[in-house]
């Protein structure tokens, strides 16, 4: 096995192409996502805006060289590393075409970015963004909820404008909206039909994204609208100390930034050929009224 021709960097990408479309919702938060290398442990800065207000000049209190509220630096730090492994002997390579491999990566992609995702999810709490905002059954769920949902975050002085926060939802919300008669209405005078794409797109402003694996043992969270610097999220490149000893060891990212790992290796003596799929990084909660969340009865 250790001798057969194995596209190691187009298995990777095949891999990375899954791996960045269930992280898709990740394009709704401040994130530090970069390719370089970093070690577990690391601490990042992520960047976010805070609460900015206004005030009367004046000369000795309040000039024009008063610190104010404007950029915020959360540490965040590269405390989580997710991976995905798997095993093929020389009998299966033998009997195995490169689409089985391709599809072996895909499948190990969608893993890691379902695990990474599902660690993010669990910053949703009501201990890190009080408690929930809407709490109906998600057969319910129409225009109506995500208006609400904007009128709480823009009754805190959050930014609610287009594309500065996003609305994250279960399968169950999402089939609600897509057969909701307003929704489908609002869709029929466009370009992009619901019913024919099976997309919600962007709703009353909110960019949509649909997820199922939110968690629902503690708080029963079936949606939630986010501005972009509530969950902050860190990633970078775990570099192997020893790379030679591997056959192959490839760092994977996509423009945006989101970057995973792959190694591979071989027993001469059992011939089993290992590859790992990985993914370092961190999370925390940046700005605690800039998240409205929503539960099931």
């Amino acid at each position: 096995m250790a001798t057969v021709s194995f596209n190691d960097t187009i298995f990777a990408q095949e891999a990375l192409k899954a791996f960045t479309a269930k992280l898709a919702p990740l394009r709704a938060f401040s994130r530090s996502l970069d390719s370089l290398t970093g070690r577990k442990g690391d601490a990042i800065i992520v960047p976010y805006i805070s609460a900015m207000t206004a005030t009367t000049f004046n000369a000795s209190t309040a000039n024009y060289q008063t610190g104010g509220g404007a950029v915020t630096h959360n540490t965040v730090n590269l405390n989580q590393h997710n991976i995905v492994t798997f095993d093929i002997t020389d009998l299966q390579n033998a009997n195995s075409s490169g689409a089985r491999f391709d599809e072996i990566a895909a499948q190990a992609g969608r893993a890691l970015g379902q695990k990474v995702l599902e660690n993010i999810w669990k910053l949703v709490t009501t201990t890190n963004f009080g408690a929930a905002s809407i709490t109906t059954a998600e057969a319910n769920y129409d225009l109506g909820e995500l208006i609400a949902l904007r009128a709480v975050l823009a009754g805190r002085n959050v930014d609610v404008g287009p594309g500065v926060c996003s609305f994250i939802h279960n399968t169950v919300v999402g089939a609600a909206l897509l057969g909701s008669t307003n929704v489908l209405q609002a869709y029929a005078i466009g370009d992009n039909n619901a019913a024919r794409q099976g997309t919600l797109g962007q709703l009353v402003g909110f960019p949509t994204y649909e997820t199922n694996i939110l968690p629902t043992a503690a708080t029963s969270l079936v949606a939630f609208a986010a501005h972009m610097d509530a969950i902050n999220v860190a990633m970078r490149y775990l570099e192997p100390l020893a790379g030679s000893e591997y056959l192959s060891v490839e760092r994977v990212a996509d423009p945006s930034g989101i970057v995973m790992g792959y190694r591979r290796s071989f027993d001469t003596a059992t011939g089993v050929m290992y590859g790992a799929f990985e993914c370092l990084y961190g999370t925390a909660t940046g700005l605690t009224l800039g998240l409205a969340h929503c539960t099931k009865p």
